[in-house]
């Protein structure tokens, strides 16, 4: 979906307010003022609030999207699943601001999960990593019978944990920046996933 530069105005300054005051927190009027324009504008370019924050999750779900093109690397199955990890944690680390959105409204409120987008998100997502199993299946690396539903389950529910106690987190790492915890999160956690993954791909319990 192509948007001009107005609507990417009023997107930008739509996702700074609902991840700072939440969906339910933040008016059109609120999103007008801020974008220091006329309600009736952001009525005209997107119709209502709920379909605003669809829009916005349109513009941004790419960033969420795991990487199609690593399945046409000709490198050793293990180095594809350690880019696929790495690749999708630094994703999501970059765009903390519709991550707060897509946990609030899709998790809690139901909004998102809905929606196309969020569906095909999620297919697309998980396409990517049966593939990779599949291919560590057919080399003889990965045994069979993994579930790439759990395999996303365990990148995501490790990712929301991290963010969802940012502050617990830094106190306990004894990190005092947003940005040390990020370079954390894409270094020693994206580690600590590329580990726990592989070993949940090849142990045989």
């Amino acid at each position: 979906m192509e948007f001009s530069e107005k609507q990417l105005e009023i997107l930008h300054v739509a996702e700074k307010l609902f991840s700072k005051n939440g969906f339910d927190g933040t008016s059109v009027r609120d999103i007008a003022h801020e974008a220091q324009i006329n309600v009736a504008m952001i009525n005209y370019y997107f119709g209502s609030k709920d379909k605003l924050l669809d829009d916005l999750f349109d513009y941004r779900v790419e960033k969420f999207k795991m990487d199609e093109s690593i399945l046409q690397l000709t490198i050793p199955v293990m180095d594809i699943l350690d880019e696929m990890v790495s690749s999708y944690i630094k994703y999501m680390n970059s765009s903390l601001a519709i991550y707060q959105i897509i946990a609030i409204e899709a998790g809690v409120k139901k909004r998102l999960m809905l929606s196309d987008s969020y569906k095909n998100l999620k297919v697309h997502n998980l396409h990517v990593i049966s593939s990779i199993i599949q291919r560590g299946v057919d080399t003889g690396e990965f045994r069979p019978g993994n579930d790439p539903i759990l395999i996303h389950a365990t990148m995501m529910g490790t990712f929301m944990n991290f963010q969802m106690n940012r502050s617990f987190l830094k106190s306990e790492l004894n990190i005092t920046t947003d940005e040390e915890y990020s370079e954390y999160m894409e270094s020693t956690l994206v580690t600590h996933l590329q580990r726990t993954i592989k070993a949940l791909l090849t142990y045989e319990y």
